[in-house]
């Protein structure tokens, strides 16, 4: 049995992590929700299968718990963790966080490293959901010697959290209806039926990949915004050191227990991938005799998000 605490758990992450809380062999016992906005406190919901309040955020509310899961936006968890008591290990879920905050770890890549991190006292960060995704897909494919790594990344509209989705979902629903445009101050333009330039910078994914795969090229990374609810994608060019085939890189990649070839390989997107546990891979096309392009989708939430955090914190025990 294991306690936990999870502030600022109203995020889409943090929902999904209460909800996967019941899902989970291993039981958790006096869950305590946490939020530092007024707007949240006091409100009433479920974790781990039963109801819960959400409580002020105090510090004295961290003891005791093995485990304490941030959900919140990275600028809000900072001024949290020095509070956190030897002891409890910070689990940060913010898609901003940046290697100061913490150990990236995702789980499947550099599992051992939860272990030492949080035996060193230091905070754990659950990897960015693009940074997951390559990590996951690409670990495997070390033993052929890669040499160079080009992605064109799509995002999903609940990288921007529920307000990204509520803007999505109105465009759409405008677009439909024939009606006039509404502001779009999240996206910039209409999304829906159409494909944009990401607003952030790949750069943060990149270095956060090269932490998760220590001797990984650098990798070459575009992202874009794309119409879709959740999961991420990608389409990735690798190269490796010697002649290598699109069949035994389809072989290396089903091996791996996260990873799974979608039902139709060369029929299948992002869509397919929402609620799966696993990173979903397609078709591999040969590209040369040392080259090979791949089609990858993510669910951001789950497989790239609260999973990931709840199997960090079952693996420090």
């Amino acid at each position: 049995m294991t306690a936990a605490v999870l502030v600022d758990s109203t995020t889409l992450l943090g929902k999904e992590l209460r909800e996967s809380f019941e899902r989970r062999e291993r039981p958790w016992t006096d869950v305590q929700l946490l939020s530092t906005r007024e707007e949240e406190i006091g409100a009433v919901t479920e974790v781990a299968g039963g109801a819960a309040l959400v409580l002020p955020f105090e510090a004295d509310r961290l003891q005791g718990a093995s485990v304490a899961f941030f959900c919140g936006r990275i600028a809000d968890t900072r001024p949290l963790l020095p509070l956190v008591p030897p002891g409890t290990t910070a689990i940060i879920l913010a898609l901003d966080a940046t290697p100061e905050d913490g150990v990236p770890v995702v789980m499947g890549v550099n599992s051992a490293q939860a272990a030492v991190a949080a035996s060193a006292g230091r905070p754990l960060v659950s990897a960015h959901p693009a940074a997951a995704l390559l990590a996951l897909a690409l670990f495997p494919l070390q033993r052929f010697g890669i040499e160079e790594v080009v992605a064109t990344l799509v995002q999903p509209a609940s990288f921007f959290d529920e307000p990204g989705l509520t803007e999505l979902f109105d465009q759409t629903r405008r677009f439909v209806a024939l009606s006039a445009r509404g502001p779009a101050p999240i996206f910039g333009a209409q999304l829906p039926f159409n494909l944009l330039p990401a607003q952030g910078p790949a750069e943060p994914i990149a270095a956060q990949l090269r932490l998760l795969l220590p001797g990984l090229p650098a990798p070459r990374l575009q992202i874009l915004q794309g119409a879709v609810f959740h999961s991420v994608a990608a389409s990735v060019f690798v190269r490796f050191s010697k002649a290598t085939t699109a069949a035994a890189v389809r072989k290396a990649l089903a091996a791996h227990p996260y990873l799974e070839a979608a039902p139709k390989p060369r029929h299948f997107g992002p869509i397919d991938a929402a609620g799966s546990d696993k990173l979903l891979f397609g078709a591999a096309r040969q590209e040369g005799d040392d080259g090979v392009w791949l089609w990858i989708a993510l669910d951001n939430l789950t497989r790239g998000g609260a999973l990931n955090a709840l199997e960090m914190a079952e693996a420090i025990g």
